[in-house]
């Protein structure tokens, strides 16, 4: 009898892969025999064949938390309304967020980047010369740089193997490395999707650094139209998108009082049901707070909903940004309106570039802010906007519940980290007077 195992895009594999052997099971009158094989070597596991497997557990590992941490994310920001009742949706939901809280999200990170930095330590060992210009070693690289870019906006510290703290842009820099090695490998082997979502990495990270030419530069090399993802499926729960369970299985988080259900049904990037309306179509009409009403996202609606990793509209406000970083109004109302034609909305326009925060949200930056919003809506990327703009909703914005003196905008180093690592002393990542 075989006991046969069908790896997924998902399955965990991550540093240790877990194989089943094949039992023999012999019957001989009464007599049952069992063989045990033994543990797999590590060494076993170091095969050109295996390198498949292993770039399949940098993807488990990375879709594994950046469906957790867009979800955290967008309760600690304005996306959604944390409706629920969970102990940490009700510390999010003011702006709070503590160290001791934060442990499965610093660890979760971490693990995706160690997988995929010493998976390409190990590839490169295993494959030598077939190493470069290799598909597989492309694809690793993104999930490295990835990861890395999914740490520097979440995070506005960051460790290296128990070593002292550093600034986010340490790690955005790290992001810019494993990038411009995707970019070489990925035109080497011909990967054209893979060289493209190196160009938006890139793209995104030098935002991140400040680096406006270099930014602009890599953005204008993808489509508008294109788009990466992170892998999802209904195999396990391991596997499957923490949005659907939270807000569709749980009302854990209502679009309820947002950006979002103020542009819904118009705006295609914003998918909502009112539950309120068409109670037969959900489980409740409330959240799970039993008083906000539930408008449930469907832009994430199933276990295997994939989420986008880099967006070409992304691209169009990375350059519409630099515009208004130029004063060249016209440029970036052009841009934003390549986004909105993309998605069938009508143009919009501006009268002025003003700043972040009008009164009317009328001048461009407010327009600006707004297309960002509703574009990269529940994919992780709002609560480093709101940092790296100094956006006025830290100031004790809310969205239901009242917000703290000053909110959150980024996740601190966890309790556990603090405690095994003496060079790193934890923070708090708010006011709350």
């Amino acid at each position: 009898m075989k006991l046969l195992i069908r790896f997924t895009e998902n399955y965990n594999i991550g540093v240790v892969l877990i194989l089943f052997a094949v039992t023999s099971l012999l019957v001989s009158g009464c007599d049952f025999g069992v063989t045990n094989p033994g543990r797999i070597q590590e060494k076993d596991l170091n095969t050109v064949e295996g390198m498949e497997t292993l770039v399949t557990g940098m993807s488990a590992d990375f879709s594994y938390i950046y469906d957790d941490i867009g979800f955290t994310g967008a309760r600690l920001s304005d996306e959604l309304a944390a409706s629920g009742s969970y102990y940490l949706t009700g510390e999010l939901r003011h702006g709070r967020i503590d160290p001791e809280d934060s442990g499965f999200y610093w660890e979760g990170v971490q693990q995706a980047r160690f997988v995929a930095e010493n998976g390409l330590e190990r590839m490169q060992e295993v494959l030598g010369d077939d190493f470069d210009g290799n598909p597989l070693t492309a694809r690793a690289y993104l999930f490295a740089g990835f990861s890395n870019r999914m740490i520097a906006e979440n995070f506005n510290r960051d460790v290296i193997n128990g070593g002292e703290a550093q600034p986010s842009s340490n790690t955005f820099q790290r992001a810019v490395g494993h990038f411009e090695n995707a970019l070489q490998q990925s035109q080497a082997a011909g990967e054209a999707d893979f060289e493209t979502a190196a160009y938006g990495g890139l793209a995104q990270v030098h935002v991140g650094l400040g680096n406006w030419s270099e930014a602009v530069q890599n953005a204008g090399e993808v489509p508008t139209d294109f788009v990466y993802e992170a892998k999802y499926s209904n195999n396990s729960g391991r596997e499957s998108n923490e949005y659907r369970d939270e807000t569709h299985s749980r009302y854990e988080a209502s679009a309820f009082n947002t950006l979002a259900a103020s542009r819904n049904p118009d705006d295609p990037r914003v998918p909502i049901t009112d539950c309120s309306a068409t109670p037969e179509d959900c489980s409740a009409e409330v959240a799970a707070d039993g008083t906000t009403t539930m408008l449930r996202q469907e832009k994430l609606p199933d276990l295997g909903s994939d989420m986008a990793v880099v967006r070409g509209t992304e691209m169009r406000l990375i350059e519409a940004e630099a515009a208004l970083l130029d004063d060249d109004l016209p440029t970036a109302m052009a841009k934003i309106n390549e986004v909105r034609n993309y998605y069938g909305l009508q143009d919009t326009s501006a009268s002025e570039i003003g700043e972040l925060g009008g009164d009317d949200r009328s001048d461009a930056w407010d327009i600006l802010d707004q297309e960002r919003h509703l574009t990269l809506w529940l994919e992780g990327r709002r609560l480093h906007d709101l940092r790296r703009w100094d956006h006025y909703f830290l100031d004790g914005g809310s969205v239901v519940y009242k917000g703290v003196t000053r909110r959150a905008s980024y996740l601190p180093i966890s309790t556990s980290e603090c405690d095994a690592n003496e060079n790193v002393e934890c923070e708090i990542p708010y006011i709350d007077d």
